[in-house]
């Protein structure tokens, strides 16, 4: 076999072990920030409940943002009309001020896991809806708010 085609026949084998996206939606903010009455709301269905999944949260933000982290509240709603509630602190920097996401010019990008190696327990429509619950109103400087679920 060839260099050529064993450099193909490797990097596909390494394409067919990467992580599959299964849903992926992002919300962008106004200008002003993120506002208490902005209330994001990610449905998706599920028809798998023998799969492993990781759940993340991606946080888009200025690198003016004061703060190490900001708490939402995260409302999980079942198929069978279950709603689970949690808070959650969002971490976005270390205790000595160093953005954990990646940065550039234009802002930085956090990936947050909320869940690894979840299952599902229930196929049919999901809802997953965060809610802005920090101290301030609006929180400026958080740009977009995103979710996706990554099958194992």
């Amino acid at each position: 076999m060839s260099r050529y085609a064993f450099a193909i026949l490797i990097a596909l084998l390494l394409a067919s072990c990467g992580s599959d996206v299964v849903y992926q939606q992002q919300q962008a903010f106004g200008p002003g920030g993120w506002r208490y009455a902005d209330s994001v709301d990610f449905a998706f269905p599920v028809t798998d409940t023998a799969g492993s999944y990781d759940l993340v949260l991606t946080v888009d933000h200025g690198q003016q943002f004061a703060n190490q982290n900001f708490y939402v509240h995260l409302n999980t709603h079942l198929p069978d009309g279950t709603v689970l509630s949690q808070p959650l602190s969002l971490e976005l920097a270390d205790k000595f001020g160093e953005w954990y996401g990646d940065c550039n010019s234009g802002g930085c990008v956090t990936n947050i896991s909320i869940q690894e190696g979840t299952r599902f327990t229930q196929t049919g429509d999901h809802r997953l809806v965060v809610s802005q619950f920090s101290r301030q109103d609006p929180l400026p400087e958080i740009t977009a708010l995103g979710f996706r679920i990554v099958k194992r």
